[in-house]
């Protein structure tokens, strides 16, 4: 049962992350390659003998997922200054920012579900042998417990 919670909490870390990187900008304008993140899920599917027409398939859903993620952001491009500016106020505007928060909230939390159900579609288009070999990857590299 640990290990279960501990494999849904790595993929729910990885969705979240997926939709992160796919557009943001990290720390100091260091982007996330979206080609770079492709060509990664691309090889490990590689790696566990994916035929061709499942990676097209899959590359069509993380196309997806990048799309939105990047949406997302330019949608919300500039709005951590705006947060900033209006928590330095000498009198910060309690409502907006709480506001901003609920609705951020919302749409980062309608992405992960759509996210979701985007890795559930990846899922369903990979044989159990190359779940079973990429489960075995994520525990090498994530640790198992």
């Amino acid at each position: 049962m640990r290990t279960s919670f501990k494999v849904v909490v790595a993929g729910m870390a990885a969705v979240v992350s997926l939709g992160m990187i796919s557009g943001c900008k990290g720390h100091h304008g260091q982007g996330h390659d979206p080609k770079k993140l492709k060509e990664h899920v691309d090889s490990c599917l590689k790696k566990v003998g994916a035929t061709e027409e499942q990676r097209q398939k899959i590359a069509g859903i993380t196309d997806r997922i990048i799309a939105e993620g990047s949406e997302i952001c330019k949608n919300n491009k500039g709005l951590g200054k705006k947060f900033v500016d209006c928590l330095l106020l000498d009198k910060p505007n309690k409502e907006w920012l709480h506001q901003t928060v609920d609705e951020k909230a919302k749409e980062l939390t309608a992405f992960a579900h759509r996210t979701v159900d985007s890795l559930i579609e990846v899922s369903g288009n990979l044989t159990s042998e190359q779940r079973a070999q990429l489960k075995e990857k994520c525990e090498k590299a994530h640790g198992s417990n």
